[in-house]
């Protein structure tokens, strides 16, 4: 049950409650996740900005393009790093 508690991040008291209330407990994420999301969450917006130029101009520039396959490019990078 120690174990539990330290892959949860639960409390022992947390963890008795979870397992009474049938709740399936996982293992916590790794600290990297949380800035894993945020970095996709500003990637995802930034690709969305330049999306919505594009349909707002009706053509897109090659670098605004290029910036976008940049960014794709990253996200993947990070997620690859991470996981």
């Amino acid at each position: 049950m120690k174990k539990q508690v330290e892959q949860s991040g639960l409390s022992m008291e947390g963890l008795i409650r979870s397992l009474i209330m049938g709740v399936e407990v996982h293992p916590k994420p790794p600290e990297q996740y949380a800035a894993l999301l945020q970095n996709l969450s500003a990637i995802g917006n930034n690709i969305n900005q330049i999306a919505h130029i594009a349909n707002g101009q009706k053509h897109i520039l090659p670098s605004d393009l290029d910036e976008a396959a940049k960014l794709a490019k990253e996200a993947w990078r990070l997620v690859r790093d991470t996981l």
